[in-house]
């Protein structure tokens, strides 16, 4: 029987700055003390999310995870060395991936972060934008 891999739960600083990211805590949330410090504050004890996130309906929680998706990508996969560019030549999908690039690298300390430096001046580099909205889905 194959092993399916599965990737683990994103961690609460991951999605904290994802939140804030987005505004979340100055839209959304219903603590005062986050919507004054700009900042998640307050997280759930079981899940370790930030309260706001229990705001969000089905359709926003879903891009919110599919944005936390690309910042773990990023993250954990943005090195100089890897062939992962997360530079996209279309506009939409190039925005998401800038904006998770911004969420990964202060999550980052030590040599990781030298790297990720590394990785982010390689992405600067790339080609600008081609195409205008999203990337198309891949058909098989």
């Amino acid at each position: 029987m194959p092993r399916t891999y599965q990737l683990p739960p994103p961690d609460r600083h991951l999605l904290a700055r994802a939140a804030e990211m987005l505004a979340l805590p100055q839209r959304v949330c219903h603590i005062r003390a986050c919507r004054r410090q700009g900042r998640c504050a307050w997280f759930f004890h079981g899940t370790q999310e930030p309260c706001c996130l229990a705001n969000l309906d089905a359709a926003q929680r879903r891009l919110f995870d599919d944005f936390v998706a690309v910042a773990r990508d990023v993250r954990d996969l943005g090195n100089s060395w890897g062939k992962l560019s997360f530079a996209s030549p279309w506009r939409e999908t190039r925005a998401l991936q800038d904006a998770a690039v911004e969420v990964a690298r202060p999550l980052l300390r030590g040599a990781a972060l030298t790297e990720f430096r590394a990785f982010a001046a390689a992405r600067a580099k790339k080609p600008p934008v081609r195409y205008e909205g999203d990337e198309p889905p891949l058909t098989v």
